[in-house]
């Protein structure tokens, strides 16, 4: 029986071409809420960046910064940086290579050497950019995250010599999460269960990027959404429509959940 489900946010909740939730699932959601089910975010997005879905609806916890910080009922479950080290490794490959990055911290999202790459932002994800700093001023801090502009050709042209010892996850051909080696959207899924007593069988999730990929092989039944690539509904245990076919309801149904 399935008492927990995870909803990722872009391309999956929240269409890329509208930038929000469409009324027929919200009213799924709703079906669910009153059946029972907690309804849960995970997301690469920052807990400062979740408004486009966490204000219409009141989900019960989030997984956000791809597994990285976690919190329900205003307790946090999961904290978990990069090493201040590689912070500074990080920043040394950006002074050198002009990319623009946003290093995600406590309370937002920090951006350094600001480009036209780093328009898809507000352009396709309806997410405003920050006022830009300098790439040493993120030093000291503490970082959960860093979202590189490099493409996936620039990515495997480097090959390690981009962020050695990292995990790095790709939802975009412009850009990569790039995350602490013990991350991913599966420890934050472990996090919330652990919090509410729910066992692993007893949960769902839906994703559409790669770095959706480690919930949902860990979930007890993953959802890949219908415009996902080849990858991610390789290795999803079903594929629904897609975001703007409302492919949500499409799996709730066949499910039996709604």
């Amino acid at each position: 029986m399935i008492k927990a489900i995870f909803f990722d946010i872009d391309g999956t909740l929240v269409s890329f071409k509208t930038h929000c939730i469409s009324p027929g699932v919200l009213d799924g959601l709703r079906r669910l809420r009153e059946k029972g089910v907690k309804l849960f975010i995970a997301t690469g997005r920052h807990r400062a960046s979740i408004g486009i879905a966490a204000d219409v609806f009141p989900f019960d916890g989030f997984v956000t910064i791809n597994g990285q910080y976690c919190f329900a009922g205003g307790k946090v479950l999961r904290s978990c940086t990069i090493p201040q080290e590689t912070v500074k490794e990080q920043v040394a490959l950006l002074e050198a290579t002009g990319a623009p990055c946003l290093f995600l911290n406590e309370t937002g999202n920090l951006y350094v050497n600001p480009g036209p790459r780093a328009e898809i932002f507000p352009n396709q994800l309806a997410f405003p950019l920050p006022a830009p700093i300098l790439p040493q001023q993120v030093l000291g801090q503490n970082i959960y995250q860093m979202t590189a502009f490099f493409t996936k050709e620039e990515e495997q042209a480097a090959g390690e010599r981009f962020f050695p010892g990292l995990e790095v996850m790709r939802w975009h051909p412009a850009f990569v999460d790039v995350i602490a080696p013990n991350g991913g959207k599966d420890r934050g899924i472990d996090a919330i269960l652990d919090h509410f007593g729910f066992d692993l069988s007893e949960s769902m999730a839906f994703g559409d990027g790669e770095n959706d990929l480690p919930m949902l092989r860990h979930a007890g039944i993953g959802v890949a959404m219908g415009n996902a690539d080849e990858l991610v509904k390789s290795q999803a245990d079903y594929v629904a429509g897609s975001v703007d076919e409302d492919g949500i309801l499409t799996a709730l149904l066949h499910f039996g959940l709604i």
